[in-house]
């Protein structure tokens, strides 16, 4: 029987339409996007056509303000920005799923967007979440239909499955597919030599040995997550399951289970049920990142559209921008 901790959470703000994709940078800088923005009715003609207008945001932990630093967008079409993760130069990362890989660049302000196809020329899925291994290689999930200008399918990828795995090697432009025929893969998190994936809809943690850029081996079960939450019919019922997650120092995994009010930790090895449950005040954790050297965690959640911060036993873990 998994412990259950109340740990008190803080409010930092609200208004994160679709909220996720916490990340601190180098300097302490911390990030979230909102996948779910709309775009305004005083638009430019021609642009966010489909009125997404998904946006990575600069948040001051102090007083909750919000500030504005990327709208992606390519070729009139708006993106949904939903994982960040940040590099050892500041840039920041997103997965999107509207316009697959997006890099901010604070350097110059400026929002790269990363191809339409991977390196076998098929179309890109859109991206959900991201994480570097410790060689430098982006890994990231593709749940969602193939990117813009490609008709957004909402309802398919929670049905069907066609999620796809893909690495951007370290140095390269073009995404590599590295596993496919997964039902909503989500979170990612890296240990050691060892890729973690939530795979959303079936409710499982799936990890692979990392062999290289690109290449995995041995896809195995890892863990299993509780199936708690709405009934299967609603919307958060559809998509109820491990979404964003982050290790500890203790080498414990930390899992926003979607739509089930609750993280769960698992031991370092895993498991069929967690050894913790974290009670949320809220149903919807979407996503989690500690600060660094800090073992203040920070949470957000799709129930209010907001972030919370609470304290947690020990540090989380180093991410690759802090080695």
């Amino acid at each position: 029987m998994a412990e259950l901790h109340q740990p008190r959470f803080t409010l930092i703000t609200k208004g994160l339409a679709g909220a996720e994709g916490p990340v601190f940078d180098t300097k302490g800088r911390f990030y979230a996007v909102a996948p779910l923005e709309q775009a305004n009715n005083d638009r430019d003609t021609g642009q966010f056509t489909d009125g997404s207008a998904g946006k990575l945001y600069r948040i001051d932990l102090e007083n909750g303000d919000k500030h504005v630093v990327c709208t992606p967008h390519v070729q009139g079409f708006g993106g949904k920005p939903n994982g960040s993760i940040a590099d050892k130069d500041d840039c920041i990362w997103c997965a999107d799923m509207r316009l697959g890989l997006v890099k901010f660049d604070p350097s110059d302000n400026s929002c790269k967007i990363y191809g339409k196809v991977d390196t076998s020329g098929n179309p890109l899925n859109g991206a959900n979440d991201l994480v570097f291994d410790v060689d430098g290689n982006l890994w990231f999930t593709g749940p969602a239909s193939p990117v813009a200008p490609a008709k957004e399918d909402m309802v398919t990828i929670f049905k069907v499955p066609n999620g796809k795995l893909y690495c951007l090697p370290k140095g390269e432009d073009v995404p590599v597919l590295a596993d496919d025929n997964l039902r909503f893969p989500n979170g990612l998190a890296v240990q050691g030599k060892v890729l973690l994936v939530g795979v959303t809809v079936s409710k499982e943690i799936l990890a692979y040995d990392i062999e290289g850029p690109g290449k995995l081996a041995n896809r195995r079960l890892w863990a299993k997550v509780p199936r708690e939450g709405l009934e299967p019919a609603s919307f958060l019922g559809e998509t109820d399951g491990p979404d964003g997650m982050d290790f500890d120092v203790m080498g414990r995994l930390l899992v926003a289970n979607h739509g089930g009010s609750h993280i769960e930790v698992y031991p370092p090895d895993g498991g069929n049920e967690p050894i913790i449950r974290i009670r949320c005040p809220f149903e919807a954790p979407s996503n989690l990142h500690f600060r660094q050297n800090s073992n203040v965690c920070y949470v957000t959640e799709h129930s209010n559209d907001a972030l919370w911060s609470f304290a947690w036993e020990c540090q989380g873990a180093a991410m690759y921008c802090d080695k």
